[in-house]
């Protein structure tokens, strides 16, 4: 396969190219530049696919980064008029190019920028370009085009990609890509490991909650007993938020390894949880993950997001510990920001300093969903420095908080489910990786349990 292209933003293109081709279809190819050509050509055993090519093609008169190169909306749609195409590529959102698909006789001219398109959302553009934030200067989810064109709940990269490949095998029938499975990572961010609800004066929300927010007599008695035999007599086994075996027991059930990322931080503060990272509890809690075989990771501070010093002096604090718990540092592969706290341009290079594998904050607090267009993991770009990164972007998709809490989707517990099931269909429609977070301390009652049991349980049909 060859792929001609003018010279116009080559860096990018090259990335894209070999996210496409390298990462997710797993096909070989090469690059030849043609400056003669706007569009983006593949040959291939004789055949010919040509895209268009407008987000690249814009950058020889427009600045990088500029307002003037975001998609112009109300965006275009594509009908899925097309025998050859995958059935499950319906009204597609069109980012950049036309809305225009034409079969030749040994040639397919596909009008959408499908490379563009791809790029846009892997390496989040928008948001270096689209400056709002939220009250945590945070990315906001309702700046993002994915709310104002309704498409969060679609992994629009992974669509743009079975487009471009039933394209390719329309033409080329005996081509062949690589079969990637299904893969689930359940994760956790210890923020708290004491559980202020089952000690004075916290229990007195809990059991309004209970009453009130739950309507559970059930969980009710529950707090009360909790919070006898935690305050009262002292079981600090008992505690909700010392949960982890629960939540390792049920991904063993389910034949699943789990991730704890820990705050490497020692001045416990409330925006930045309830312990100290070399204390002897946190300590007998990870040699309790790692003799289980469950991962440890690294869970950056409210603070370090933007600054490179703190997250590498953080990350060496939690290798110190690690290694205090009996870890060995190469097992030491990743995590996630506190709060989702991400600033494209910024946190992805404190993260590739420090030589971690894998980043995955990547979603939006406000709604579950594929804020990158795809679950699959994928190298992230630098777009002010204009190179592609070692650091593997795993996309959140789902968490808890997300789901539940009232300043964000405020769904009751079998709403949850149902609108996880939802985007675990999409996740194995295109063998994407099904990413959950929850929390240890969002197991306080019966129903959270069994929540949070029904999701680690989800399983390819």
């Amino acid at each position: 396969m060859i792929i001609y292209t003018n010279s116009t933003a080559l860096n990018e293109k090259k990335y894209v190219f070999d996210q496409v081709f390298s990462n997710f279809l797993s096909v070989g190819y090469r690059v030849s530049i043609d400056d003669s050509l706007s569009t983006i050509n593949i040959e291939i055993s004789g055949f010919k696919i040509i895209l268009n090519s407008d987000f690249f093609n814009q950058f020889k008169n427009l600045e990088w980064l500029s307002k003037k190169t975001m998609p112009l909306l109300p965006l275009k749609r594509l009908e899925n008029r097309y025998e050859f195409l995958d059935k499950n590529i319906q009204n597609l959102p069109i980012l950049y190019g036309k809305n225009s698909l034409e079969l030749g006789k040994d040639k397919i001219t596909i009008g959408i920028d499908v490379f563009g398109s791809i790029f846009f959302m892997l390496s989040r553009y928008e948001e270096l370009v689209v400056k709002e934030k939220d009250n945590h200067s945070r990315f906001p989810y309702k700046e993002s085009i994915s709310f104002k064109e309704d498409f969060i709940m679609r992994p629009i990269v992974d669509e743009y990609i079975m487009l471009l490949w039933s394209c390719i095998r329309h033409l080329c029938p005996t081509i062949e890509r690589k079969q990637h499975k299904i893969n689930t990572f359940i994760s956790c961010d210890v923020d708290f490991i004491e559980d202020e609800g089952v000690r004075f004066p916290g229990i007195f929300k809990r059991v309004a909650g209970d009453l009130i927010k739950r309507k559970s007599i059930k969980s009710l008695f529950n707090s009360i007993w909790i919070f006898f035999q935690v305050s009262v007599l002292n079981k600090k086994k008992l505690d909700p938020y010392n949960c982890f075996d629960f939540m390792m027991d049920v991904c063993e059930e389910n034949k699943l390894k789990m991730a704890f990322y820990f705050i490497p931080r020692n001045n416990k503060n409330a925006i930045d949880g309830d312990y100290d990272i070399d204390s002897l509890e946190v300590i007998k809690i990870m040699k309790n993950i790692i003799k289980r075989g469950h991962e440890v990771g690294f869970h950056a501070s409210y603070y370090s997001y933007k600054d490179k010093d703190k997250t590498r002096q953080e990350l060496e604090l939690l290798c110190s510990v690690y290694k205090k718990s009996g870890g060995n540092i190469c097992d030491l592969k990743g995590g996630r920001q506190h709060y989702l706290r991400w600033e494209t341009g910024y946190t992805e290079k404190n993260w590739e300093n420090i030589n971690l594998v894998y980043d995955t904050t990547l979603g939006y607090a406000e709604h579950i969903g594929y804020r990158c267009g795809t679950s699959r993991e994928y190298n992230f770009y630098d777009s002010l420095n204009r190179v592609p990164l070692n650091l593997k972007i795993r996309p959140l998709l789902v968490m808890d908080v997300s789901l539940l809490d009232d300043k964000y989707m405020a769904l009751k517990y079998e709403e949850s489910i149902a609108i996880v099931e939802k985007i675990y269909s999409s996740i194995q429609m295109y063998k994407g990786n099904f990413t959950l977070l929850w929390h240890n301390s969002s197991l306080n009652s019966f129903e959270e349990k069994k929540c949070f049991k029904k999701l680690v349980g989800l399983k390819p049909e």
